[in-house]
């Protein structure tokens, strides 16, 4: 049975102290020897918390050490501190307290995961990739991966079915222009028409319960409508939405068909009624 990955960074950050000194275990290297970890799943970092970051290192110094890995006679690979790290080259400092730790290929990649998992750094796709990657590389099955992760097996699978939205979708995920639980959505339905349903999602501010039922009607009528009638009912849709200020979904099922208005508050209900009475 595999050691849950949050105590397994205990393990590692163990008795680390709040300050540097020659007894504890603690040195100082270079920056410019340490490499990055090659198991890093974060993509994307947030400049202003990265700018805020270097400009309490420059006034308080590094307070916990960054932990480090030796590869070969001259160069350590980062472990766990990355944040950190990129911050300190923002303040400008040529060395940085770090712990040397022996671990696994795979113990590298699991620390790195948990670190950013543990506080929020991961956005769905970063995530999503990571799990990939121990599956691909360690062989973890999905049971496994959600038992050493804390979390649910169901939502391990719904956060690897992300990989399976198109590239600029995926984009927009990284980007917070639209949220996981948004997007789980939009994978149901086929490629070609994930983009414009996610920007549909964007342009409206559609709420992740209208998501999901669009979704679920779009992936029913799919394969029913032809192309040239989908086209037709989404002029319907425009001239609807334009008229009643709401989201409007017209479908059509064997020659019969439905019209769907859309309201998130009770307001919005209310006036949706009266301009149905003028």
């Amino acid at each position: 049975m595999k050691q849950k990955l949050g105590k397994g960074l205990d393990v590692l950050l163990q008795n680390i102290p709040e300050s540097t000194n020659d007894t504890a275990g603690i040195t100082t290297l270079k920056i410019d020897i340490i490499k990055p970890n090659r198991y890093q799943p974060r993509k994307v970092f947030d400049e202003d918390k990265l700018n805020s970051l270097a400009e309490s290192i420059k006034a308080n110094g590094i307070i916990q050490p960054i932990i480090v890995t030796k590869r070969d006679d001259t160069d350590y690979e980062l472990i766990a501190g990355e944040r950190r790290l990129e911050a300190a080259k923002l303040a400008g400092h040529e060395r940085v307290p770090v712990i040397i730790r022996s671990v696994s290929r795979r113990e590298q990649l699991q620390y790195a995961i948990i670190e950013n998992i543990q506080r929020e750094q991961l956005n769905p796709i970063e995530e999503a990739f990571a799990f990939k990657m121990m599956i691909d590389d360690f062989n973890y099955t999905h049971e496994q991966l959600a038992e050493a992760m804390g979390k649910s097996r169901s939502a391990i699978t719904n956060t690897l079915r992300l990989l399976k939205l198109t590239p600029e979708v995926q984009q927009m995920v990284s980007n917070g222009e639209l949220s996981g639980s948004q997007a789980r959505s939009v994978v149901v339905l086929p490629a070609n028409e994930q983009l414009a349903f996610a920007e549909k999602i964007k342009s409206e501010g559609l709420s992740v319960r209208d998501v999901e039922e669009l979704a679920k009607e779009k992936k029913g009528n799919s394969n029913k409508v032809p192309k040239s009638k989908t086209i037709h009912y989404r002029n319907f849709e425009s001239q609807l939405k334009e008229r009643y200020n709401t989201t409007v979904q017209v479908t059509e099922t064997a020659g019969k068909g439905k019209v769907v208005f859309h309201y998130k508050t009770k307001e919005g209900l209310e006036q949706l009624l009266r301009q149905f009475n003028k």
